[in-house]
């Protein structure tokens, strides 16, 4: 197979962070590069855990490699793309330089105008299981059911197993449900999906009193 896939994986990823037998917290803030890498540093020493910050670096090629270039000289440990915004090439292209050695985090945005169409379209399924790992996520970005996102629950089940079951050569990536989702859902998520998927928590933490 020509495709690379996920220079991470699971377990590349579960490496950098020093986290073996639990799901990946995932938070999505929006602060600047070198002040939040600043910060992160000092978060690591106190808790003595490491903290990856995936820098949105979403544009066509080549802009993308320059946003990864300069994001990762600022001091980013992982980056995030826009992957059906800008397609599956931006993707790979990222993921198989050999310059960019941090893992790449794909997001699901237009993923909707793909698939929602019960006339027309390409299966959900393939728009966020199958493709983007070929294509070298080391996270995937997903909806869940459980929130507000509008998708079935075999639907989403399946773009999990897509993510991690054996497919040739490539490296399993991590899945990471995402809408909604709040502390309560967790149970659910384990139950549904094991250990080997991030936890897309947003407004669950933002808005917890604690």
């Amino acid at each position: 197979m020509s495709f690379k896939g996920p220079k991470f994986g699971i377990e590349g990823v579960r490496s950098e962070l020093g986290v073996k037998d639990r799901p990946i917290l995932n938070n999505m803030i929006k602060p600047d590069v070198p002040e939040f890498m600043e910060a992160i540093d000092k978060a690591n020493e106190e808790k003595g855990e490491k903290t990856l910050y995936a820098v949105n670096v979403t544009a066509d090629l080549p802009e993308v490699l320059k946003n990864a270039e300069r994001a990762i000289e600022l001091g980013a440990n992982c980056l995030l793309v826009n992957y059906l915004a800008t397609g599956f090439p931006v993707l790979r292209t990222l993921a198989e330089d050999e310059s960019i050695k941090v893992p790449i985090m794909s997001h699901m945005n237009v993923a909707g105008a793909y698939y929602v169409s019960p006339i027309s379209g390409v299966r959900s399924t393939l728009i966020l299981g199958k493709l983007p790992r070929p294509a070298g996520a080391d996270i995937v970005v997903h909806p869940a059911p459980y929130g507000k996102a509008p998708m079935m629950e075999e639907k989403y089940v399946e773009v999990a197993k897509l993510h991690r079951y054996p497919f040739y050569d490539l490296k399993p990536c991590f899945p990471m449900p995402s809408g909604g989702i709040a502390p309560i859902i967790v149970k659910e998520l384990v139950n549904t999906l094991g250990k080997d998927f991030v936890v897309a928590a947003g407004g669950g933490i933002h808005l917890h009193p604690g």
